[in-house]
């Protein structure tokens, strides 16, 4: 186990030197680019003292330092997606290991159908079909400002605050988050659902599963003692995918609704030609996608060693 976990953290630091060496690359190779007159190694060193320490050379490379980026376009975004996989995943979870246990009813089947359309279905459309139903005056959505900088009511500085009404303060920073939740939602959910099923409904047809389902006394005890904890450790990775698709919603659910985060920054860096934009977005979505998938493979290892599977099968 221990050797599994070094040899992950080592790809993972592999991977992070090659992404800081491609958003360096952007802006080193970028036409009128303020570092091309360095050495290749030179531009490596200042694109990163410049970022971590904010100290400009002949030319400034970043208009933000990371405490900024961090906090002003990245936290925002973190918010959002977070949110959105949360309610994935309790949504998802059990309608997936539903239908998964009943795979040929026609709830199944049904449910099929409907995530064929959804998932078909561009983001955009379910985007602006879900504004407009919401245009209308109801009291959960209505009046909200969705151009609001979001940087000064982050849940840090919620839950840091010495104001005894911390609950109406989360409200008030939940409130805008709803809409684009809900929309950032969908796509997840519908991938949580196929994947669960999938791999529920694989692990139910096998041999100790229904060697349980005759010696337990519960479906139940059947459930949570056998079939979940040998689909689980399967689950986990593979829903790690959701990650990517988020990511690229999130930027154009923030540019759709005009509000502070990655997409609206990225945008801004189009607009500009400020290659340096671009580049920190690129290694920041790489290492996000790259961190997540390997805390779940660590976690998978910890929770369930590959020692003990092995009794199951």
């Amino acid at each position: 186990m221990l050797i599994y976990i070094i040899k992950k953290l080592f790809s993972f630091l592999i991977l992070l030197f090659i992404l800081t060496l491609i958003s360096v690359s952007i802006v080193y190779f970028s036409p009128n680019s303020p570092i091309s007159h360095l050495s290749f190694y030179q531009s490596y060193y200042d694109f990163y003292y410049q970022l971590f320490s904010y100290q400009s050379f002949a030319l400034p490379l970043f208009q933000k330092n990371v405490y900024e980026i961090l906090h002003q376009i990245l936290l925002p975004s973190f918010e959002l997606g977070l949110l959105a996989i949360i309610c994935a995943t309790l949504i998802g979870f059990p309608i997936g290991i539903i239908s998964g246990l009943s795979d040929n009813s026609k709830f199944s089947h049904f449910l099929r159908l409907i995530s064929w359309i959804l998932y078909a279905s561009p983001l955009i459309w379910i985007a602006i079909l879900i504004i407009c139903v919401a245009s209308i005056d109801w009291h959960f959505v209505q009046h909200t400002d969705y151009t609001k900088t979001i940087s000064n009511s982050s849940l840090l500085d919620i839950f840091s605050a010495t104001n005894s009404n911390k609950l109406a303060m989360l409200v008030d920073h939940f409130k805008p988050l709803f809409l684009p939740a809900l929309i950032l939602t969908i796509q997840p959910c519908i991938i949580t659902i196929q994947i669960v099923s999938e791999r529920v409904n694989l692990i139910a047809n096998k041999n100790y599963i229904k060697v349980a389902n005759i010696r337990e006394n519960s479906s139940l005890k059947v459930l949570f003692r056998h079939l979940l904890p040998n689909a689980i450790p399967e689950i986990i990775p593979q829903l790690t995918y959701n990650i990517t698709t988020l990511l690229f919603s999130i930027m154009v659910i923030e540019i759709l609704l005009n509000r502070a985060g990655v997409g609206t920054w990225l945008l801004s860096g189009f607009y500009k030609q400020d290659y340096s934009i671009i580049a920190l977005t690129l290694l920041c979505c790489g290492i996000i996608i790259s961190l997540l998938t390997l805390l779940s493979e660590i976690l998978v290892v910890l929770i369930y060693s590959p020692q003990s599977r092995t009794i199951y099968e």
